[in-house]
């Protein structure tokens, strides 16, 4: 059985040359929270990216930048 212990996100954007900048973040469930991937449903998936997706815009912002 594969059992869910992180899930990552992913925001991709472009600098000003069209280069692809790519910034990640691993959610680490909790023990109570490992589950079969089946299990997951999509609501709980977004959710958690909801609390991840300020940061890794910002992230993603800065990494642009110093691309430039």
């Amino acid at each position: 059985m594969d059992i869910v212990e992180t899930i990552t996100f992913t925001r991709q954007g472009t600098d000003s040359k069209n280069n692809i900048i790519t910034t990640s973040a691993v959610y680490v469930c909790g023990s109570n929270e490992e589950k079969p991937r089946s299990e997951w449903t999509q609501e709980e998936i977004d959710a958690i990216g909801e609390n991840l997706v300020a940061g890794l815009d910002e992230e993603l912002t800065n990494r642009i930048a110093e691309s430039a």
